[in-house]
């Protein structure tokens, strides 16, 4: 009896293995390895429901054997729903071909599920005895589900698409461009306060420019979505999945997943005690604009673009947002000399200027004042590397301030903008909020001031955020997170352009994540990568430069051959 309680742990664990490979197609699969991990994890849960079924029916007999063909068949509903509810979850994700292969392995796992609810039933209801050929049935079923998932993940081999031709870039003058990340920013918070006149350079860059609400993809993880942004690439294309990765040499030697699976707790049993390691930019598969634009000769700086570190070398400045936490290794900033600058531009919170923080209430929390620091921090930085390298072409920032304080009180502004409540609490979570965006409104304009024509600005943020609602907004009740926000269903996020061939005054319709590359090429005069999945704004666009800059295409910027011309380069940074 104690053996027979094992099984429902043992094949727990397979198909939990399964659903693993099935994430992490990067993964080695193989017979050998699909076994290993089989037994890795159902040896632990086998532990596990041999104490769980055994104890408390050790005392009845053979009667406790009815008790494994419901606990194989719970099993077999538990992995179904598992490989139903991961393709949709992970969607944008993981490869379509794996997508597929899951929700076949579901289809099947929920007929064999079906089958053996049905016998289990059956038996029970009418108290017959198993008999042998019932036994046999019932042990097929168990293993053809084993089968018809290891053969789902096996039938999955990634499409290797061929070489891109050499492509070549003519160089030409290209306006400046500036590209500021806001974490978590949302029109729902933009339009209303632009519209009352507390926002006037947002309000500018809404009359005079082009904005959108950025259609993104769930689940939320930030670094993912912000790489998606940079690279104009789904995350299963541009490989940054999570903000951390999990290894298990104890699969394969330098084996690490990337996809966790949902609902069960995984992190805390099955990765053994290893320790997370941080995603960086080595698991890039996909270059960022940024890298795109230094291999074409157009000088570029990065300044706390998430997933950075460690820095390209060739940019005239870069700095991970590691460096930010505190890391001032070689690999967060570079060059050597701006790095060493870089830290002589960090706020800390007992810094700032209290008259700074009067816009925002008398009771201000510590953490706004901490992610107001890291934001002033950045703004600083850039604003001197901008100033002190003339030549500099594209500039990326991106400031996380904003999400932090979203995420703490959101909730609390939706209540008084949409919903006109007079509760003390929520006008200060409020009064929070929009001090916060005030804050960004003055900054953004203070560079645009600072900019040198011809230029660009594009605001943008991957997602949103949104107020509790519904289910959700009876839990946050319950649990006194009403005046937060919550980003993990990725709202919508923003797009505002302005600047040199901009459209004044135009909404675009149907933004998706994945245009802001391509509209962001083609507002600098270059061709767009066929290999792109985005497509260009061009609604964006005054006629004018349309009709100047017409579409053009190459292969791909994977190959791109340079060509050469006389190009100063920038002067050394001045103290």
């Amino acid at each position: 009896m104690i053996a027979l309680n094992f099984l429902p742990g043992l094949l727990a664990g397979t198909q939990i293995a399964a659903v693993v490979f099935f994430l992490n197609p990067d993964l080695p699969f193989s017979t050998a390895s699909f076994i290993r991990a089989s037994l890795l994890y159902g040896g632990l849960l086998g532990v596990v429901s041999t104490l769980a079924l055994t104890l408390p029916t050790w005392r009845l007999g053979h009667r406790a054997r009815r008790v494994l063909p419901w606990a194989l068949t719970m099993v077999l509903i538990s992995a179904a729903l598992l490989n139903w509810l991961h393709p949709a979850y992970y969607s944008y994700f993981l490869p379509s071909g794996i997508n597929v292969r899951m929700i076949k392995a579901a289809i099947i796992l929920t007929l064999i599920a079906l089958a053996c609810f049905y016998t289990a039933l059956l038996h029970t209801v009418n108290r017959r005895p198993y008999s042998q050929r019932t036994r046999i049935g019932f042990i097929l079923l168990v293993l053809a589900s084993v089968y018809f998932v290891a053969e789902r993940r096996e039938a999955f081999h990634p499409r290797t698409p061929p070489p891109p031709l050499p492509s070549v870039i003519e160089l030409e003058q290209r306006p400046l461009l500036l590209v500021v990340g806001l974490d978590g920013a949302t029109l729902d918070a933009i339009l209303p306060l632009a519209r009352q006149g507390r926002l006037p350079f947002f309000a500018r860059l809404i009359e005079n420019g082009a904005y959108a609400r950025l259609n993104s993809f769930p689940p939320a993880r930030p670094p993912a979505l912000w790489t998606t942004l940079a690279t104009g690439r789904l995350p299963h294309e541009h490989g940054i999945l999570d903000d951390r990765i999990y290894p298990l040499d104890l699969l394969a030697p330098d084996a690490y997943i990337k996809l966790l699976p949902r609902g069960i707790g995984f992190a805390r049993w099955a990765t053994f005690g290893r320790q997370a390691r941080a995603t960086d930019a080595t698991f890039h598969r996909s270059p960022a604009l940024w890298e795109i634009l230094d291999r074409l000769g157009v000088h570029s700086g990065s300044v706390g673009w998430p997933v950075t570190y460690p820095v390209p070398e060739s940019l005239v400045f870069a700095f991970s947002d590691h460096f930010f936490g505190g890391d001032f290794s070689p690999s967060n900033a570079r060059p050597e000399e701006v790095a060493e600058r870089g830290q002589l531009f960090q706020v800390e919170p007992e810094d700032i200027d209290p008259s700074t923080l009067e816009d925002f209430g008398t009771r201000v929390p510590y953490s706004l004042i901490e992610a107001l620091a890291g934001d002033l921090w950045r703004e600083s930085l850039a604003g001197f590397l901008l100033e002190q390298g003339p030549q500099v072409q594209t500039v990326f920032l991106m400031l996380p301030g904003l999400g932090t304080i979203s995420h703490g009180h959101f909730g609390g502004y939706a209540a008084v903008q949409f919903g006109g409540t007079q509760d003390p609490e929520r006008q200060e979570a409020a009064q929070i909020v929009t001090s916060y965006y005030r804050h960004l409104d003055r900054f953004l304009a203070e560079v645009w001031q600072r900019a040198a024509e011809p230029r660009i600005l594009a605001v943008v943020s991957p997602y949103g955020y949104e107020a509790p609602t519904g289910v959700r907004r009876l839990g946050a009740l319950l649990t006194g997170r009403s005046l937060e926000g919550f980003s993990h269903r990725a709202p919508d996020g923003v797009l505002m352009l302005l600047g040199e061939g901009i459209q004044p005054g135009t909404f675009l319709e149907g933004a998706e994540l994945i245009d802001v590359f391509p509209t962001l090429l083609y507002a600098l005069g270059l061709p767009i990568a066929r290999d792109l999945e985005g497509r260009v704004l061009t609604s964006a666009f005054s006629s004018t430069f349309l009709a100047r800059q017409p579409l053009t295409f190459v292969p791909s910027y994977d190959t791109v051959a340079i060509r050469q011309r006389d190009y100063q380069l920038p002067k050394p940074l001045e103290s």
